[in-house]
């Protein structure tokens, strides 16, 4: 890891990432279940019910939820892996790595309760913290 000192902090916000998008799909499942209401027909045979044509409006927002990880963690880890792969400082990498990780999380709570403006300030957030390693990343390879 000496060639890498970035690289165990990349390794901690990938698996509170990790713990985020689990607990996330665990609160859908839990959700879907407590509202009983099912799109597919083996799930609503699972505990006798009918198939409905929506679910309900929390396991929907939970669903956004995950769509939203799934189109900006892959790239928030992208630019991390390559940050590190270029010889990120552990420092600079432990703040802006725990940054997202942090800012990710809090969206999640804002997104599920449906907080406007709060949800877009904190995409955009993140989204500030990824080009602030593009950046770093830019600069590392002209230097």
């Amino acid at each position: 890891m000496q060639n890498y000192p970035a690289l165990p902090i990349f390794a901690l916000c990938l698996l509170a990432l990790f713990a985020k998008t689990t607990v996330t799909s665990v609160v859908q499942v839990v959700s879907r279940f407590g509202s009983k209401r099912f799109l597919l027909a083996e799930d609503a045979r699972l505990v006798g019910t009918q198939v409905v044509s929506s679910e309900s409006f929390f396991v929907q927002r939970c669903a956004n939820v995950w769509r939203n990880d799934v189109e900006n963690l892959p790239l928030f880890l992208a630019l991390a892996l390559t940050y590190v792969l270029l010889g990120a400082k552990a420092e600079s990498a432990t703040w802006l790595f725990s940054a997202y990780v942090l800012i990710r999380y809090v969206h999640t709570i804002v997104y599920l309760r449906g907080l406007q403006p709060l949800r877009t300030i904190l995409y955009l957030s993140g989204m500030a913290v990824c080009w602030t390693i593009a950046a770093k990343i830019i600069v590392k390879i002209l230097a």
